[in-house]
Formats: structure tokens, sequence, C-alpha cells
């Protein structure tokens, strides 16, 4: 193995390493012996001219290097396997890696993926579900779709659709508070707060844009419950808990279905759900195909 290919293979192996944390699992995913994985960030050591790790006794952290060579390899390695796999399935084969925030998964997602099944028989699909934002850098997802409304000046990003708010209880909530009498009863409730995808936002973001938009003055911290998952939010709804603001396209099963009632009319959230990619990715033909394919699915 001459020194250019050497230095590859010892810079993929490191990659793994990385993202193990381990030179015995990633001996594993690369059919190599531990101590051949060693030997390998050894010799990568020796040319770079830095250490890449931190030898603790039971186990490996990154140097300030090794982070920032991580982060560079990831993103090569992406763009090298994602031509090469272009090149190979000829695009629209092969694999889709998408990241979503839980509760869009499963209530918006999954119920109109077997469609995408359908037209892509060929196009194998990952899910990758994480309540805040991935990062493309570290994390090997062809595209994400989140809810907020945050500039991602590094990534290619497309408004979706928008998002109405609205609030939901059990018919039995909104009888027992009379809120279809006086909106004003509101202040007599139990506020139930989603922060799913709205980390960097005030927990009461979503109340208080809607009681703004009615221009009430109510306190909807006083009496309250936080979660970080929409769906759990939900439930508690479910069980009589309070009235949560719910989020129409994740939401609307529910009300359907007679488990929650809307006693109040919807507002616009002034968020909504963005397609985020690397740039350059965006013009690739798998993600339009998926951008074609949801677009249809929101007419």
């Amino acid at each position: 193995m001459d020194n250019k290919q050497a230095l590859l293979a010892n810079m993929h192996t490191f990659s793994v390493a990385a993202r193990l944390l381990s030179f015995t699992k990633a001996g594993e995913e690369l059919c190599l012996t531990q101590g051949a994985v060693s030997h390998r960030i050894k010799n990568l050591e020796k040319h770079l001219g830095f250490s890449v790790f931190v030898r603790l006794t039971r186990r490996l952290e990154l140097t300030t290097e090794g982070e920032r060579l991580l982060a560079t390899l990831n993103h090569s390695f992406a763009e090298i396997f994602s031509e090469v796999e272009d090149i190979r399935f000829n695009e629209l084969r092969g694999e889709l890696y998408i990241g979503a925030s839980p509760t869009f998964a499963l209530a918006w997602l999954m119920p109109r993926l077997p469609s995408f099944q359908k037209l892509y028989p060929n196009l194998n699909v990952k899910i990758r579900i994480k309540a805040s934002k991935l990062d493309f850098k570290h994390e090997p997802v062809d595209l994400a779709i989140y809810y907020g409304n945050e500039d991602h000046p590094d990534l290619h990003c497309l408004r979706l659709f928008s998002e109405k708010l609205i609030p939901v209880c059990t018919p039995a909530y909104a009888l027992q508070f009379a809120l279809a009498d006086n909106i004003e009863n509101l202040k007599a409730v139990t506020f139930i707060h989603c922060i799913e995808s709205l980390e960097s936002i005030s927990p009461i973001h979503e109340w208080s844009t809607w009681l703004k938009a009615n221009s009430l003055d109510l306190d909807c911290e006083q009496r309250q419950y936080q979660f970080n998952h929409c769906e759990m939010a939900a439930v508690a709804a479910r069980q009589g808990m309070g009235i949560a603001m719910g989020r129409a396209e994740l939401i609307q099963s529910h009300i359907e279905s007679g488990e929650l009632t809307a006693p109040f009319a919807p507002v616009d959230a002034g968020l909504g759900y963005d397609l985020i990619c690397s740039k350059g990715q965006e013009n690739r033909p798998k993600y339009q195909a998926f951008l074609n394919w949801i677009l249809a699915h929101n007419q």
C-alpha cells in the first residue's frame, strides 16, 4: 500500500474510531483487530504531527485537533460516498437518510411514507429521530425536516409549509371550564406547553403567540406542564390534565377521532417545517424526488 493509500485508510479508520470512541468497536466495524486499529491511529498521528486522541484508562477522548479533523473528514467522506453511490446506483437506488423531529415523523411522515416506498421501491429509507436539530457535519443524514424559523446560512433550507397553533383539550375539560362560553375562562385552566424543536426559544413561545393574537393577557406559567415531545403533550391533554397548544399539522388526527376538541380558532404560528440539507445536495435526484413527493402530499 503506497503512502497516499495508507493515509486514506488511516483517516477512515480514525473517523470510525472517533465516532465510536473505541478502538475495539472500530475494529469490529472495520473487521480489524484492536491492535491494527491502534497501529493505524499511531501512524496517522505520526504523519500528521499531532495527537488525535487522549487515551484515558478506560475510554478515549478526542483532542481539539482531533475534533477539527473529524469534522472535516465527516463532510469529505459523506461527499465521496455520496458521489460513489450516485455512480453505482444511478441515484434513485441505494439509501436516503432522513432526519426529523419525533412527532413530525410519527404523526405526519410515517402515515404518508408508504406512497413514497411505492414510487421508489429501490431507494432504502433510513430515518433518524432527534428532537433537537441535527448537525450535518457529524451525522450522516442526506436531509432533515425541522420545525422552527431559524436561519441556516451554512445549509440549503426550503420552507415546505407553515404551521398553525390551535388549543386542544378533552370535550369534558372544555365543558368543565366552560371554554366555549368565554375565552376569558382560560385564566382558570392548566396550560400544557410543548418545546419539541424549540429548545432555543422560550418554553411558552407557542402559547404566548396564540394569546397575543387573541389580545389576551394571561399568565400561562402559573399552572403548567412542559414536555419536550409533542405526542406527550397530546397524551397529557387526552388525560384531562389541561389544555395543550397543538400544532395543527400534527394534532388533527386526535381532533378528528373526538379524543380532543378545539374550542378556539387557530392562529398562524409564525413557524413552519423546513427541508434542510448540505449546500449542493439540493440538486441531487433523490433530494428532488423526496421534495416533489412531500410537496404533493401537502396539497
